[in-house]
């Protein structure tokens, strides 16, 4: 399980395989590497990555980075699947601060 909060109203609460294949897909060049590198594996286990402690510059881009990182997944998963498109939109909007 991954907890990531992006602010007082907006977090995810998401499987760790869930936020590593939305990590996987976030563009080359959107993240540093060592924006989200001690957050990525602990998720297998329970995670908790919290923007809001973070610089703002930082926070901004990973929260960028992710709700691109669940667009792009949504562009992969099966679209006659809607339960599962609607969870991918929800976390895209979630993180892009939609919701």
């Amino acid at each position: 399980m991954m907890i990531v909060v992006f602010d007082a109203d907006r977090e995810w609460y998401i499987q760790g395989r869930v936020y590593a294949d939305i990590v996987r897909s976030v563009p080359a060049g959107m993240l540093q590497d060592d924006d989200l590198e001690s957050h990525l594996w602990p998720a297998r286990a329970m995670g908790l990555l919290r923007l809001p402690v973070m610089e703002p510059d930082r926070a901004e881009r990973i929260a960028a980075a992710l709700a691109e990182g669940a667009a792009r997944r949504l562009r992969t998963i099966d679209q006659s699947d809607t339960e599962l498109v609607t969870f991918y939109e929800g976390l895209r909007e979630t993180a892009a601060g939609r919701a």
